[in-house]
């Protein structure tokens, strides 16, 4: 089969062959275009199919080596629950040192605003959405190298983790 375009004027071939087709021949399992088609598509199946269980394979974690039953010892709950760090064993950790007494400032404001949550919790939103508006404001109308020299400011008066507190620059 040959494409001829008709321009008027010089034609260009823009193709990266001399724009002629080979005769075909349908492969022997396939004589009518039907077959060919469901030949594909099983074909097709076949390689996903292939595709998800080498990506399911790939997925599986290695196997454990193989442990002789008496090093086996199942760990207590309580050092179950510490070691792997959840939520329970945040929370026993956080009332064992506010029933002991050893409070710091980070236990105390979370305390705080605990109670405040459940106490007056539409202060809370309103004091929130307040100090969003505000900092967006400030954004707009001061830009964004004041407002990051205000943020430092600000977080400088603040104590940082382990270290001793000092003044912020520009507030000797």
């Amino acid at each position: 089969m040959e494409t001829h375009f008709s321009l008027g004027h010089q034609q260009n071939n823009f193709l990266t062959h001399d724009d002629t087709e080979f005769v075909g021949h349908p492969p022997s399992d396939a004589l009518t275009s039907e077959i060919a088609a469901e030949n594909a598509l099983i074909t097709i199946r076949q390689i996903l199919i292939e595709d998800r269980r080498r990506h399911r394979r790939n997925a599986l974690p290695d196997l454990a080596p193989q442990v002789p039953v008496e090093f086996l010892e199942p760990l207590p709950r309580r050092a179950w629950e510490e070691q792997r760090g959840g939520p329970a064993s945040r929370l026993r950790t956080a009332l064992q040192r506010l029933i002991g007494g050893r409070l710091d400032a980070r236990l105390l404001f979370w305390l705080a605003a605990f109670v405040l949550v459940l106490w007056q919790p539409v202060v809370v939103l309103v004091t929130l959405f307040g100090t969003f508006w505000l900092v967006l404001l400030g954004h707009v109308i001061f830009g964004v190298s004041r407002m990051k020299r205000l943020r430092d400011v600000v977080l400088g008066l603040l104590p940082s983790r382990g270290s001793p507190r000092t003044p912020p620059h520009g507030l000797s």
